[in-house]
């Protein structure tokens, strides 16, 4: 069923895994010198993040799995979905009622929201054998990443370019 897809999930995996892991580096190394307020700012954009690559991660080693039967697949990606469709929307309603430009509030907010929404209409596919299931799962997964990759970097942009001298 995944014959052919292995290399694709392979480099997402290995995508997100970096990601997460210079993620943990960035954090540690900028938070150093901030204030205890400003911190859980950061902490609460650098999570969600961490939280969407970790959900790439875990997908595609199981989609790695070589016994996985269809039917799992699509049970593993619709209640995951719908688990990270609710964290999603809890996360996107934190980012609106804070004062963040336009644009972070759809690559932080709205678009991991969509994106899950794909891993959900992705599974519900793959249980009703819906041509074009792998694709979209394939393509939900790899816009999260491509999301969490420039918001880590924004993050990165913010966390270098804050002023150290402030108190």
């Amino acid at each position: 069923m995944l014959d052919g897809w292995h290399d694709f999930y392979g480099i997402l995996a290995m995508a997100a895994g970096t990601l997460i892991g210079a993620m943990f580096i960035v954090a540690s190394i900028g938070g150093r010198n901030m204030t205890r307020t400003r911190a859980a700012a950061v902490a609460s954009f650098v999570t969600p993040t961490v939280i969407h690559l970790s959900v790439v991660l875990l997908a595609c080693a199981l989609l790695a799995a070589p016994t996985l039967a269809r039917q799992s697949l699509g049970l593993i990606a619709g209640v995951g979905g719908l688990i990270g469709l609710a964290t999603a929307v809890r996360i996107c309603w934190w980012v609106l009622r804070r004062k963040v430009d336009h644009v972070d509030r759809l690559w932080y907010g709205g678009l991991p929201v969509l994106e899950y929404v794909g891993i959900v209409a992705a599974g519900a596919m793959v249980l009703a054998r819906i041509p074009g299931d792998i694709e979209t799962l394939a393509a939900a997964l790899g816009l999260l990443v491509v999301a969490s990759i420039r918001n880590a970097w924004d993050l990165i942009i913010y966390l270098v370019g804050e002023d150290r001298s402030a108190p």
